[in-house]
Formats: structure tokens, C-alpha cells, sequence
């Protein structure tokens, strides 16, 4: 009895429907004119032309940056920028998983992509310029090109495709690229393929060479920069990072410090789930390798065992444990949370989960089951898509807010050349802005040397929602938003050829 409907058997032909429908709920769904935040405004500004670039720390990498630079390079809209990125999701959601096309049975393929494309961090930032989701991507991508050089697929593509995935992820995210290498570098030396640990190895090397040569550009050596990250991001060591993941599995989508009461866990309930069903099907893939060699085509798609290919390679099995790899930073050193740091083990997790699911399934042979894990997906669905809606309004309606705020700034002559002045100037104000910063509290600077180097007619504002420092009572006041008869932004300007 066939208890999913009868699939495509073309691989490609499938990934592009998937990616089709992955796309199509983006732009139905999501809205397009949100403004750049914070981490997208800093990667963006390093190639938009007209547009300071804002301060690049320690623990950043260049990846995301080339790949938003083709539509940054020419505008600033927002609109724009989102489609391209959209377009980019589209075609890295196609490109993680055609190794697995091999890999898996049709129906494990499908639902292992639904599950991933169908939470809300993955529509999300399919539209974001930040770098999880391709990391993500890049991770899923390396492991079934492993898997397929296990199994003896194309030599050359298979090795071709694991270095230039384990490289991609390391241009993106160095620190991802080493979790993401010891446990492929791990199955590949115990299967005795040397080659395949030595192919990982230079991935990683090659894809750290940008971040290195920058090191020593800009930070005095890799390890400086490699400490400067730690700091950055308050210091890596033991740290409670699965409590702030589970409270931020449903948003905020930024926690720090993560101090949010855990009051309805409920609807983060998959996220507890999820590594669950990924060691049963871990389980159920070990248990799978002593089955015989077996088509695709000549079996019930979901009563198959794993996969065609020689046996002794359990795919989900290697899966779960790549997945929980890339997991522990962000679980047990990162003090702090963040749902997308998680999206390269939510790809990879999904695989064994939805082994599992179909197992289960086709294990008991019932309707009753098969309904009821249909229900509980459907429910699931439900969730992230409300998630989804929720914090994409919001995070809208807060950016929006705070971008309409610079450009009644430039209403009171803040435009090029400016400086915007504070503790902490957001580089999504600045982008906007198109000013460059001064940091208040930075030693290596100060209000008085940059004003003094400055050419004359250049504009100096402070935007904040407090009183202002004594260097900038003097400065021409206006309120810009006011809540109940008080003001909650107020802008303190002046001009260098009108300067006290």
C-alpha cells in the first residue's frame, strides 16, 4: 500500500519543485521592503558604493559579503536586495541537497527538505544578507558529496563538490567549518579513505585563507583575530547556549544577554523534538546497513531501505552525527542566543528525522499512524508559519521605524558629508544615512580631533534618547518622536563651519 503519493523520478526535477515552492512562500509571505539590520547593514556597507563602511569585527568573514555584493554594488533598495537574495536561497537550496538525491529515497528526500525549508529561520533568512543559512547549506552539501564518495559515486564531482563545500563554509563562517570538518574528516578516516579526510582538510584551508590574510592585515595574525573573535562574542567557553537556543527557538531573533522568562514552551516543542527523531533515525539508518543492495525503482518508495550504493555507509546516520557537530559551539560555548546559528544542524538533522517518520510509517503499515504523523507535521507547519508571520511584521515594523527616524534626520540636513555620533551608532541607521561613525567611547578618537580634521560644511549628529554629553548640549536640538507628550528620539545637529 502506497501511503505518499507517487513522486517525480528525476532528482533535479524534484529539487526545483521543492525549491520552487520554497521560493513562492518567501514572497507570498514575507515583506519585501524591510529594511537592512544591524549584521546585514555591516556586510552590505563594505561594497555599497557611497556608503562607510561599518566597523568589520574580529569573528565576521567576507563570504556573505560576496554575495550580496552583485546587487549592493548598484543599489541601496531593499526591495532589491531581498529578491537577490531570495534567488540565492533558491538556488543553494537546490545545490544542498542534490547529493542527497543520490543519497535518499524520493520520499525521504521530500519530506527531509520540507522539514528544513518549512521552518521560519530558513524562510526568514532566506531573504537576510547574514550567513547561517548559506553555512547551512554548504554543510549539507559537504556531507552528501562525502557520503556519495563512500558509496562509490562520480569520483571527481563527489570529491570536487565536498571541497568546495567544506571551502564555502569556511569563507562564510570559519568556526562553523571546523565542526563541520572533524566529523567528516572523523567517518571518512574510519573507512580508511585517507583521501577523503586529506580533500576535507584542504577545503578547510582554502576557504580559511581570506580570513587569515585579513587577520594579518588588520589584527596582527590569525591567532589575535582568533581571540579578538572570542571576545567579541563575550568568550568561548562552557555556557548554558541550548537554555538561550530553546527560548529563542520561536524568536526573539537576537538574545543578549539572553535573560527572557521561559513562560510558554510549548510551541518550541519541535525543537526538543527534533534531535529526538534524529537519533531514531540514526538508529534505524545503522540498523538499515546490513540490508542488501537494493533500486530505488523496484521498491515501494517508502518501505526502501536507505538508499542503492554499497552497504556499510548509514547516510542518516552520518547525517545526525555532522549535525550535532556543528550544534556544540552555539549549545555548550556560545553564552547567548540566536535561532539561525542552528539552521546548518537543523539541515542536517532533518535527514534522520524524516528517515525515521517514514519508517515508522511504513513500519506499522497503519492509517492511524500515518495519520497521525500527518497531523503532527501539519501542526508543526502551522507553528512555524505563525512564527513566520509574527516576527517578520515585527522585525518590519521595528526596522522600518528606525529607518524612517534617519530620513527625518536628513529632513533636518544630516546628509553626506555626516558623522553620526554615539556610544554605539547602528550600522543600519548609517546605511541608510550613507554617514560615516564616531564611536564616543573609542581611545583612538575623539569628538573634538574629528571635528577639528574635518572639511568645513560637514554635519556632526547625535541621534539618541537620552540627554545628550556636555560636548553637545550646545548643538541644535530636535525632537524627531514623541510617546505620550515626551520626546523618544531626539537629534542633536551641527555643522563644522558653525561648530562651537
Amino acid at each position: 500500500m502506497h501511503l505518499v503519493p507517487r513522486l517525480p523520478r528525476n532528482p533535479a526535477v524534484l529539487l526545483a519543485l521543492i525549491a520552487i515552492v520554497y521560493v513562492a512562500v518567501q514572497l507570498v509571505v514575507l515583506p519585501y521592503g524591510m529594511p537592512l539590520e544591524w549584521d546585514e547593514a555591516v556586510y552590505a556597507s563594505q561594497v555599497a558604493p557611497g556608503v562607510p563602511d561599518a566597523v568589520f569585527s574580529a569573528p565576521r568573514a567576507r563570504g556573505i559579503v560576496w554575495l550580496v555584493a552583485p546587487v549592493v554594488y548598484f543599489t541601496r533598495d531593499p526591495v532589491l536586495i531581498r529578491l537577490w537574495m531570495t534567488l540565492l536561497s533558491g538556488i543553494g537550496f537546490c545545490l544542498a541537497f542534490l547529493p542527497w538525491s543520490f543519497l535518499l529515497r524520493r520520499s525521504v528526500l521530500v519530506l527531509s527538505a520540507a522539514l528544513f525549508g518549512g521552518l521560519w529561520t530558513t524562510l526568514l533568512y532566506g531573504t537576510q544578507v547574514m550567513p547561517n543559512l548559506y553555512v547551512a547549506f554548504g554543510c549539507a552539501a559537504a556531507t552528501g558529496c562525502l557520503l556519495l564518495a563512500l558509496r562509490g559515486g562520480p569520483a571527481r564531482a563527489a570529491l570536487a563538490g565536498l571541497a568546495a563545500s567544506v571551502a564555502a563554509v569556511a569563507v562564510l563562517r570559519p568556526g562553523d567549518a571546523l565542526w563541520l570538518a572533524l566529523p567528516l574528516a572523523a567517518v571518512s578516516l574510519l573507512r580508511r579513505r585517507v583521501k577523503l579526510a586529506a580533500v576535507t582538510s584542504a577545503g578547510v584551508v582554502a576557504g580559511f585563507v581570506p580570513w587569515i590574510v585579513e587577520a594579518y592585515v588588520s589584527y596582527g595574525g590569525p591567532l589575535s583575530r582568533w581571540r579578538a573573535a572570542g571576545e567579541v562574542q563575550g568568550g568561548l567557553s562552557l555556557s548554558p547556549g541550548f537554555l538561550h537556543q530553546f527560548k529563542t527557538a520561536n524568536g526573539p531573533v537576537f538574545c543578549r544577554p539572553c535573560t527572557l522568562p521561559l513562560e510558554d514552551p510549548w510551541p518550541a516543542a519541535w525543537w526538543l523534538v527534533l534531535p529526538v527523531l534524529a537519533l531514531a533515525g540514526a538508529i534505524v539508518s545503522l540498523r538499515s546497513v546490513s540490508l542488501p543492495s537494493v533500486s530505488r525503482d523496484a521498491v515501494d518508495p517508502v518501505s526502501a531501505p536507505s538508499a542503492p550504493g554499497s552497504p556499510g555507509v548509514p547516510a542518516a546516520a552520518v547525517a545526525a552525527v555532522t549535525g550535532f557537530s556543528v550544534a556544540v559551539p552555539y549549545l555548550l560555548l556560545v553564552d547567548y542566543g540566536a535561532p539561525r546559528f542552528l539552521l546548518p544542524a537543523y539541515v542536517l538533522l532533518a535527514v534522520p528525522a524524516a528517515e525515521f517518520l517514514l519508517w515508522l510509517v511504513a513500519r506499522r503499515a497503519s492509517r492511524v499512524v500515518a495519520g497521525a504523523v500527518a497531523v503532527a507535521l501539519l501542526a508543526h507547519a502551522a507553528v512555524q508559519m505563525t512564527v513566520l508571520v509574527e516576527l517578520a511584521d515585527q522585525q518590519d515594523r521595528q526596522r522600518s521605524y528606525n529607518a524612517q527616524v534617519v530620513r527625518d534626520m536628513a529632513k533636518r540636513g544630516v546628509r553626506p558629508p555626516c558623522t553620526m555620533v554615539d556610544d554605539l551608532v547602528d550600522p543600519a541607521m548609517t546605511f541608510v544615512s550613507r554617514c560615516d561613525t564616531l564611536n564616543l567611547t573609542d581611545p583612538g578618537d575623539s569628538l573634538e580631533a574629528r571635528m577639528a580634521a574635518a572639511e568645513p560644511g560637514r554635519v556632526f549628529a547625535l541621534l539618541t534618547k537620552k540627554e545628550p554629553p556636555e560636548p553637545m548640549a550646545g548643538w541644535q536640538r530636535y525632537v524627531l518622536r514623541e510617546k505620550d507628550g515626551e520626546p523618544l528620539w531626539t537629534a542633536y545637529i551641527t555643522r563644522k563651519d558653525t561648530a562651537r
